[in-house]
């Protein structure tokens, strides 16, 4: 993985044989503890590189500090100038309110629905992006269908109906089981080959296959099947906007994309279906709309903020994300009710960023020591102890997390932040064993690499961010549950760590980067860049596994803190699919942030 990134935690292995620590301007959204760091590079800089220049010709690394150049914010003060019509959010908002939802809940609660025809259209809902108005309706829904599971699955045949049941019933934390799916298979043991002219019921096959959990072979197997059989289509033996939709989630699944990004693509698919119902077209169009109005002034508050805090004129080092920051965000929740959620978590991640870029890419070993000692302290009287760059740093995250710590209790909640404070220190903590691990000049095998990489909260950091403006979930409650360290985020720090690894490999070693978790693992097993990539994938899936079976089976929180955290998870085929796409962010990841902030959908 590429060195530079949203700074949700700290880096990983430092390749130290080659010259000082120094950075590309690579953006990602792993935390820079669970990422490579890079070494010396003499490449023409482009707008994505960092110039590193060694500061001396001496080998001490102390006297060293590498002159990094970040390519600036694509989007600046943009936002501060896209019109919002307060009257049409009022217009819009009680549109929703007062006209839209009672209707769409008089079709949800409809008592001459079956119970199959009601998760059908829990199904329609999620997939409209509308199914958050609607909580506690369909948990209970579904808390009563499955009681009687056994009896709605008995006689039924239709493969699309029981994988949008098992989809369904698992995303809300009932564990279906996966045997259901052996009535679609042969006397031979797979999966019947005349399953391939039911379309729809393959495709929905493909999406339920991602909520497999470990030693569920048969999901693995519908997996394979599908993806083969709906690769094989040709546009003649399907609709146009079906083959469409079949492209697209062959491409990406769903739950490897953000809610809202499903959501804006599935509206424009099933306003071209035959037979839609009109009534909750509009509600996911009115719904839409009304979040993106929402975005926009977010950032706004985003971005004035970030202007006032002034770190970015001068900090020349630093990078000025703020808008990609909070698209990140944006997939751990997008609904309307946490924008509040949304902005605090985008101004912790900013200021942390900084603070990340300076150990990272600036800060010799002795400002890292006195950086990390004056957080472990927490308090501004340790500031003047502090090179004077870092006191602008220091104060500005201190201040941050007191100006949100105050807000919180203005609104009653009390040591919200605590979270937040001792995941800041740990993550000092980290920062500084890596600085000194890089000075060593270790190569790690494979697994202390993994052992550095996975046990790092970046994670964490991001969903501890998240939690502060929740109200979810008892405080006490979320802490002891946070402080457990659960296991789904030790497999969501693992996921991120092995797939940004894979398909950073190619950079890392044509810039001389040797501790890639891929080359650690060619050379202690002795096996080609192929083998070591499988395995790492095979690791990637398992561990992907454990995360979907957490999310099902875990009743420690509630539902609406834990989907949080799968919905982390489905930020890393957005970001990571072909390449480092946040490190160097594309015209793909600019359209997008214009569809989704900028492009409303016509009514």
């Amino acid at each position: 993985m590429e060195a530079s990134k949203m700074c949700f935690g700290l880096k990983t292995i430092p390749n130290v044989l080659n010259g000082p620590l120094c950075h590309k301007t690579n953006l990602s959204l792993i935390p820079r503890r669970l990422l490579q760091n890079n070494t010396l590079s003499y490449k023409k800089p482009t707008k994505h590189d960092l110039v590193c220049v060694k500061a001396e010709s001496s080998g001490n690394l102390e006297s060293t500090r590498p002159l990094t150049y970040f390519s600036p914010s694509t989007w600046g003060d943009y936002f501060l100038s896209v019109p919002v019509d307060d009257s049409e959010f009022e217009a819009l908002e009680q549109e929703i309110e007062s006209v839209m939802k009672p209707r769409v809940r008089d079709i949800l609660m409809c008592p001459h629905s079956s119970d199959k025809e009601q998760i059908r259209v829990i199904h329609l809902l999620i997939s409209l992006g509308i199914a958050h108005y609607y909580e506690s309706e369909i948990e209970e829904t579904l808390h009563q269908a499955f009681l009687k599971l056994d009896d709605l699955i008995s006689e039924e045949d239709d493969l699309e109906t029981i994988a949008i049941m098992f989809e369904v019933f698992r995303l809300y934390g009932h564990k279906m089981s996966c045997d259901v799916f052996d009535r679609f298979k042969g006397e031979d043991g797979k999966f019947k080959e005349s399953l391939a002219r039911d379309v729809r019921g393959m495709l929905q096959l493909y999406e339920a296959s991602h909520f497999g959990v470990p030693s569920e072979d048969i999901m693995d197997e519908a997996l394979t099947f599908t993806q083969h059989h709906l690769g094989s289509l040709t546009g003649q033996e399907t609709s146009p906007n079906l083959f469409k939709q079949i492209q697209h989630a062959l491409y990406r699944a769903r739950y490897h994309s953000i809610e809202i990004v499903v959501a804006r693509q599935y509206i424009s698919f099933y306003d071209q279906e035959e037979g839609h119902d009109k009534t909750l077209l509009k509600f996911a169009k009115l719904n839409f709309n009304f979040c993106q109005m929402h975005y926009i002034k977010e950032l706004k508050i985003i971005t004035k903020w970030w202007k006032e805090l002034g770190m970015a004129p001068k900090l020349s080092y630093i990078r000025d994300r703020n808008v990609e920051l909070f698209f990140g965000v944006l997939g751990m929740f997008f609904e309307p009710r946490y924008s509040l959620a949304r902005i605090n978590a985008t101004k912790l991640t900013m200021v942390l960023t900084v603070v990340d870029d300076t150990c990272d890419a600036y800060a010799t070993l002795p400002e890292v020591i006195s950086l990390h000692d004056a957080f472990q302290r927490w308090d501004l009287g340790t500031m003047e102890e502090l090179p004077s760059y870092m006191r602008i740093i220091y104060q500005n995250v201190l201040e941050t997390v007191e100006d949100i710590d105050r807000e919180m209790k203005a609104r009653g909640k009390f040591g919200s932040l605590q979270l937040t404070i001792d995941e800041t220190k740990s993550l000092l903590k980290l920062y500084l064993e890596i600085a000194k691990w890089a000075r060593a000049g270790h190569v790690p095998s494979f697994e202390d690499y993994m052992e550095i990489g996975s046990s790092s909260p970046g994670m964490d950091d991001l969903a501890a961010y998240g939690f502060i403006s929740m109200d979810d979930c008892d405080q006490k409650q979320l802490n002891e549950w946070f402080n457990s360290k659960p296991k789904i985020f030790d497999a969501l720090n693992i996921v991120f760590r092995l797939r940004n690894d894979i398909v950073t490999f190619e950079q890392e070693v044509s810039r001389g980067e040797v501790a890639n978790g891929v080359n650690c693992y060619m050379k202690q097993h002795g096996v080609t860049k192929e083998a070591a990539v499988e395995e790492l994938r095979k690791m990637e899936r398992e561990n992907y596994k454990i995360i979907v079976e957490e999310f099902i089976l875990s009743k420690a929180v509630p539902r609406q803190i834990l989907v949080r955290v799968i919905n982390i998870a489905r930020l890393i085929d957005l970001f990571y699919k072909e390449g480092d796409g946040f490190g160097h962010p594309d015209q793909k990841l600019k359209d997008l942030i214009v569809s989704l902030f900028l492009h409303p959908i016509p009514l």
